[in-house]
């Protein structure tokens, strides 16, 4: 026995398919939003980055070298002040009792100097520097079970969680790495390979933009880009590293290797230390400006 659907009956099984894979594909979605939260990442290092004036008066107990010593390290004692309050005005109050501890060291030598400028003496009087430091700090949620949820929160200090859906992958499989923000930033995502090569997924030639929204979940590759993913030879273990800022990050110069993508071919830390000069602007007047740096890596293996 045949059975013949009428046209109201067809349209009716259409829109009931299409409603069944609209509800799949939130549910992915959410399930994506939700695992972000999920994720702890195996290293991640936050910091803020500060363009301060530093300044010391002459005196006759001091020579022109000592007073412009001292100048740097009153410019190293602001950027640490400056960062502190910076951070602790983003952080989330909730009943009134602070939802995480700010840690940060008081040590001068926990301030990184990135740039610096020496302007001289001034008026006769002071000795007058410039410097744009990064002064690195953690975070200590009060409540462990909520801690993650916490710091994904978009009144939270900038944090971008990257991720992929397994740890360990075989030959032939394809990766897709997500990556997820409580807020607006500006980003660079690498892969350092097993065999040491740092390849810059996003940017890329096809994807060129660096600024994300914050609360959306973004795929590499995605449609947009022109590679894929996959586990070949030489096996091992790859770390996928994340910079992020609320700030344009430090331009650097890489070698097109096609299919969009681009390879570093210095050192990590110096991919780092060009990273990391974001575009601050310094003053010439005792004020400061800064902004939030995050680093982030999300470590897989791969095997035959």
């Amino acid at each position: 026995m045949k059975f013949k659907l009428s046209i109201l009956q067809v349209h009716h099984l259409r829109t009931l398919f299409l409603l069944i894979l609209f509800f799949a594909t939130v549910r992915i979605a959410q399930a994506q939003n939700t695992r972000a939260i999920e994720i702890v990442l195996d290293q991640e290092r936050r910091s803020c980055i500060q363009a301060v004036d530093g300044y010391a008066y002459l005196s006759e107990n001091m020579t022109l070298a000592q007073s412009r010593a001292a100048a740097f390290a009153n410019a190293r004692r602001q950027a640490l002040e400056a960062a502190k309050t910076y951070i602790q005005s983003k952080t989330k109050v909730k009943n009134f009792q602070l939802e995480y501890d700010l840690i940060m060291s008081d040590a001068e030598g926990s301030v990184t100097v990135l740039e610096q400028k020496d302007y001289g003496v001034e008026g006769n009087n002071r000795y007058h520097v410039w410097i744009k430091a990064e002064v690195v700090y953690n975070l200590s949620p009060h409540k462990a079970v909520a801690s993650q949820a916490t710091i994904m929160n978009k009144e939270a200090p900038l944090t971008v969680k990257v991720w992929t859906d397994k740890k360990q992958y075989n030959h032939g499989e394809k990766i897709t790495i997500f990556v997820q923000g409580n807020r607006d930033y500006y980003a660079r995502i690498v892969d350092i390979t097993s065999n040491g090569e740092i390849i810059q997924l996003l940017p890329n030639d096809y994807r060129p933009r660096n600024f994300f929204r914050g609360g959306i979940v973004y795929k590499i590759p995605s449609q947009e880009d022109r590679f894929e993913l996959e586990v070949t030879p030489p096996y091992g273990e790859d770390n996928v590293l994340l910079y992020a800022s609320e700030a344009p990050l430090g331009e650097v110069t890489m070698d097109s290797i096609g299919q969009g993508l681009r390879q570093y071919r210095g050192a990590r830390s110096e991919l780092a230390f060009q990273t990391r000069g974001i575009k601050i602007v310094g003053t010439t007047t005792h004020s400061s400006t800064g902004a939030e740096f995050y680093e982030a890596t999300w470590t897989l293996t791969t095997r035959r």
